[in-house]
């Protein structure tokens, strides 16, 4: 028997899923459903580099399990001859703070050469920081990873649907196991007010040999650059509920002038573009199976939604652990089934 399994959504968390339910589980159809696809996702904005940010009250074992797991899947692709074809590179960060760090982030040792930044750099490339961090990190350019993800999904079998739903009722008697891709529109889609968004600005400034740098003040992000080949992208908010996809002015004023203070060599640079995109912020990741009521029916659902600003830095480990829980509710459907 060939079970149907629609994944709703076609961000990076989204068309990941759908990968890893099509490769590991046989006897499946498999459908994305989404009202939009790279590139007008909010996936496809992103500088992408690997990080944790913004899971909020989400464990530390789980972010440390899904974060190495996306780790070792993104080192794979980068020593393969598709890097460049998936966006995956290699790249050094430095991350700094205005006090004195108490303790060295739980991660440290996925990434390659962490170390404590010494007084000399902090006075010399960063004067007011009074400590900071630098590692080897892998950028995940989405604009050109999902692409890359989707056509290894569609090589498999693959289908995509271009619908917007109102209701799961739409689609609840066409599927046998629903997956919920949907980042903040879980909000509206599924009523989970533990959703909201993050708002953020990417500026793209053109610029070269700019070192990945991100820094808080505060405990507050105050400004990112994330370096391209002959541009830098510029970021650094992230307003809670703010609900606006619009770039705005200020906003893109602002962040060139905390970016500039950072590293001023990009304070004339040119501006190509500006962007705005809305995080999928939520009290914690929502990743588990349930027995949902949708209509008169009972459906099998699988959750995975919600990572703020940490979706290109777990998605492959989530998706790996949704795609179990897909696993496991066609089991339960086959139990019934005797």
């Amino acid at each position: 028997m060939v079970y149907r399994v629609c994944v709703v959504g076609a961000g990076i968390i989204g068309v990941s899923t759908a990968v890893n339910i099509l490769e590991s589980i046989p006897n499946v159809e498999v459908t994305i459903l989404a009202e939009k696809f790279s590139p007008d996702t909010t996936s496809s904005g992103i500088g992408g580099l690997w990080m944790p940010y913004l899971a909020k009250n989400t464990p530390q074992e789980s972010i440390y399990k899904w974060g190495k797991t996306t780790w070792d899947h993104m080192m794979e692709i980068l020593r393969s001859p598709y890097a460049d074809e998936a966006g995956i590179h290699l790249k050094p960060i430095y991350d700094l703070f205005d006090v004195e760090l108490d303790k060295d982030p739980f991660w440290k040792d996925i990434p390659l050469s962490y170390r404590r930044c010494n007084q000399q750099e902090l006075d010399s490339l960063f004067p007011g920081y009074v400590s900071g961090f630098f590692f080897m990190t892998l950028f995940c350019l989405c604009r050109l990873y999902i692409p890359w993800l989707m056509k290894r999904y569609k090589a498999r079998g693959g289908k995509v649907l271009k619908q917007s739903l109102s209701s799961l009722s739409e689609i609840a008697d066409l599927y046998d196991v629903i997956v919920m891709c949907t980042g903040l529109g879980s909000h509206h889609l599924l009523g989970d007010k533990e959703v909201y968004p993050i708002r953020g600005e990417l500026v793209k400034v053109k610029s070269s040999w700019t070192i990945a740098t991100s820094a808080e003040k505060d405990g507050v992000l105050q400004s990112y650059l994330l370096p391209g080949i002959d541009h830098v992208f510029c970021g650094g908010l992230a307003q809670v509920d703010n609900w606006n996809e619009q770039s705005d002015p200020k906003d893109v004023q602002g962040v060139l002038e905390k970016c500039a203070q950072l590293v001023p060599s990009i304070k004339n640079a040119k501006v190509i573009s500006s962007w705005a995109g809305l995080r999928p912020g939520r009290s914690s990741i929502r990743l588990e199976k349930e027995n949902l009521r949708i209509g008169t029916t009972i459906k099998k659902v699988v959750h995975n939604y919600g990572h703020g600003g940490s979706g290109a830095t777990l998605h492959w480990g989530c998706a790996q652990d949704a795609a179990q829980l897909v696993m496991q509710s066609i089991q339960e459907l086959n139990r019934s089934k005797l």
